[in-house]
């Protein structure tokens, strides 16, 4: 087993990474441990030569952690394991599990092959998308936001001077352009700290969840933002739903953020790759 952990000097989270290590040695399982160091490209490749050589590989860590974990392993034949230790934690968030649910996952058989997203070089399990929410990670690398809730301060903040950006690109083979206030590839529910923008995504369904919000201005935005907040987006003016399985933006120099993380820039091709990797599956 590859455990690989964000440091931390929260309790909780050294309470976990001791309980993990302690399990390990009362079941017999061989372990080794990689700390990441937020270099990426670095961490990307020694976790993947470290994994060559085992059967599963498990996350301590948030989505950041997460999304350089399913980067690393996606040649590879091992299972991916978490235990949520972020401050987001929107993937997990879309499960409902406790903590005794997510720890019993990493020991146990039940895997299941879930979709993983891909725009441009970089693959993504949640949330890829270009817009406003990649404008609020990329402020927040200055000053990360400590809770949930501060990402959500960030977003409301953020808001009232973002400015949104003419975009055009292809969805599912159909052109499109319109001023982009959020244009997301959901594989799962949730991002930016708890927003549930995605409650239809399933992660084995072959499809992605499209949802783009057009520009409406300062009110318009607002009224779009606290939508979002209060999970009642669906049918919303100014917002545009579809499933697919491929997409292209082709408006240069947009920011893109995956599973939280700024990853690039526009254009980008969007694709998704069905049932790419084994996940243990928590029992809620």
């Amino acid at each position: 087993m590859l455990i690989i952990i964000k440091p931390s000097t929260q309790k909780k989270h050294k309470k976990n990474c001791a309980w993990l290590l302690d399990q390990c040695q009362k079941r017999g399982i061989d372990n080794t441990i990689f700390y990441t160091t937020g270099h990426f490209s670095d961490d990307c490749q020694k976790i993947a030569v470290l994994a060559r050589s085992q059967k599963r590989v498990v996350v301590l860590g948030g989505d950041g952690s997460l999304h350089l974990a399913v980067n690393a392993l996606m040649a590879l034949n091992c299972s991916l394991a978490l235990l949520p230790q972020g401050t987001g934690n929107d993937f997990a968030r879309g499960f409902g599990c406790s903590n005794l649910a997510w720890r019993d996952a990493i020991f146990s058989d039940h895997e299941v092959k879930i979709d993983i997203g891909q725009i441009n070089n970089r693959y993504f399990i949640n949330i890829a998308g270009v817009g406003f929410d990649a404008h609020v990670v990329n402020a927040l690398q200055a000053k990360p936001a400590l809770t949930p809730l501060g990402y959500s301060f960030a977003g409301f903040k953020h808001l009232l001077a973002y400015q949104a950006a003419h975009l055009e690109g292809r969805f599912a083979g159909q052109q499109s352009q319109y001023h982009n206030l959020i244009t997301v590839f959901a594989n799962y529910h949730y991002f930016g700290g708890g927003l549930k923008i995605a409650p239809k995504a399933q992660l084995n369904n072959g499809y992605l969840e499209c949802y783009t919000m057009t520009g409406r201005g300062l009110l318009g935005n607002l009224y779009s933002f606290i939508r979002l907040l209060l999970r009642n987006h669906h049918g919303m003016k100014g917002l545009s739903y579809q499933r697919l399985n491929t997409a292209n933006i082709d408006t240069p120099g947009l920011l893109i953020e995956a599973d939280g993380e700024l990853v690039g820039m526009t254009p980008a091709t969007v694709t998704i790759h069905p049932q790419a990797l084994r996940f243990c599956m928590p029992q809620c």
